[in-house]
C-alpha cells in the first residue's frame, strides 16, 4: 500500500475512534445532567408534597389532555405529509402517523431527539431510495415548528408581563432563539454554504470513502428546493401554529387537573420557553432540563414548585405513553414482517 494511503486511511481510523469516543463522554455528560437535575429537584422539593398533587388528580381533563396532544402529533403528521408530497413523496396519513410515533418512541429512550429524527428518515429512505429528500423533509418539519415558538411566546407578554420575575431567562433565550433563527436562514444562503464548505473541506476529505461531501451537497440542495414551495411552506407554518395550540392546550388541561389557577395567556409563555429550553443537547430528551424549567416558568405565576414538578412529570407521562404507543407499533410491525 503507497504511504501517502496508509497515512490518510489511519487518518480516518484516529478520526473515527475519536468521534466514538467523545461521543460516549458527552452521552455520559447527558445523563449525569438529566440524573442530578432530577434528583436535586427531589431532594429540595416535598416529596410528600409532590405525592399528594399527583394523588390529587382529577382523571376527566387528563383524558382530554391526551386528546389534545394525540391532535399534536396527528397535526404534525399532517404537516410531515405535505413536506414529503412536495418533493413527490407520497405517505397515507396513517404511515406518516405511525412514522411520528415511532420517531416519539425512539427520542424517548435515545440521549436527544435526534434519534427519532434518524428512525423517520431512515425508514422513508428505506421505502423510496430516496434518503436526500427525506433527510430535507425531517429538517424542514423541524424548522417549521421550531420558528412559530417565539412568536406564540411573544403573543403572551403583554397578558401576564406583570407577572413575569424571571425576565433574564426569558430574554437569554428568545434571544439566542432569534440567533439560531437567523443562522438557519443564513445556511440557507450558497454565498453563506461556500463559505462553510471551504472550512470543512479538509474535515469531508478524511471522510472521502463515505461519499460525506456528495451526501451533503444533495441533502443541501433537497432543503434549498423548499424555497420554491411557498404555498407548502405557509400551510406547515399554519399548521405548526395549530400543533402548538394542541400541546398548549393539553397543557392547560392538566393544569385543571391538578385545580391550578393558572390563565391560559401563562402556558402561552410557559410552554414555549420550556420547549425551547428542552432543545438544548445537554440532557437525556431533555429530561431534568424541561422539569426544572415548568417549576422555574410556573413559580412566576403562583404555582407551589412541588406542584409544578408534579405538573411537569404528568405532562411528560401522558407524552409517554404515545411513546410506548408507537414502540407498541413498530415492535408489532417489526414482528409481523419477520412471520
Amino acid at each position: 500500500m503507497p504511504k501517502g494511503r496508509w497515512t490518510v486511511d489511519n487518518d480516518r481510523q484516529g478520526l473515527n475512534n475519536s468521534t466514538m469516543n467523545r461521543s460516549k463522554i458527552l452521552k455520559a455528560l447527558r445523563f449525569l445532567i438529566s440524573a442530578g437535575l432530577i434528583v436535586y429537584l427531589v431532594a429540595t422539593l416535598d416529596l410528600n408534597q409532590i405525592l399528594t398533587h399527583l394523588r390529587g388528580i382529577a382523571p376527566l381533563p387528563l383524558v382530554s389532555a391526551s386528546v389534545m396532544m394525540f391532535g399534536m402529533i396527528l397535526t404534525n403528521s399532517l404537516r410531515w405529509k405535505l413536506i414529503l408530497r412536495a418533493r413527490g413523496i407520497e405517505l397515507s396519513l396513517a404511515t406518516s402517523l405511525y412514522y411520528l410515533l415511532m420517531s416519539v418512541f425512539f427520542s424517548s429512550f435515545l440521549p436527544t431527539s435526534i434519534g427519532g429524527d434518524v428512525a423517520r428518515v431512515a425508514a422513508v429512505a428505506k421505502n423510496t431510495g430516496r434518503s436526500a429528500e427525506a433527510f430535507a423533509s425531517v429538517i424542514v418539519d423541524r424548522l417549521l415548528g421550531f420558528i412559530v415558538l417565539l412568536p406564540i411566546g411573544l403573543l403572551s407578554v403583554p397578558f401576564v408581563a406583570r407577572q413575569l420575575t424571571e425576565w433574564r431567562l426569558i430574554l437569554t433565550v428568545g434571544i439566542v432563539t432569534l440567533v439560531v433563527f437567523i443562522g438557519a436562514y443564513l445556511l440557507l444562503l450558497r454565498p453563506v454554504v461556500r463559505q462553510v464548505a471551504r472550512l470543512l473541506d479538509p474535515f469531508l476529505g478524511l471522510l472521502a470513502r463515505f461519499r460525506a461531501r456528495e451526501r451533503l451537497e444533495k441533502a443541501y440542495e433537497a432543503i434549498v428546493s423548499y424555497r420554491d414551495c411557498r404555498g407548502v411552506l405557509y400551510t406547515g407554518v399554519t399548521l405548526s401554529v395549530i400543533s402548538k395550540f394542541f400541546w398548549i392546550g393539553g397543557c392547560y388541561l392538566v393544569a385543571r387537573a391538578f385545580s391550578m389557577d393558572l390563565h391560559i395567556a401563562a402556558l402561552l409563555l410557559v410552554v414555549p420557553v420550556v420547549e425551547l429550553l428542552r432543545m438544548i443537547p445537554i440532557s437525556i430528551s431533555g429530561i431534568g432540563v424541561r422539569e426544572a424549567a415548568f417549576v422555574v416558568m410556573l413559580r412566576q405565576f403562583g404555582v407551589e414548585d412541588s406542584m409544578g414538578f408534579a405538573f411537569s412529570v404528568v405532562v411528560y407521562a401522558l407524552f409517554f405513553g404515545f411513546a410506548m404507543l408507537g414502540g407498541l407499533l413498530y415492535g408489532t410491525r417489526q414482528f409481523t414482517a419477520r412471520t
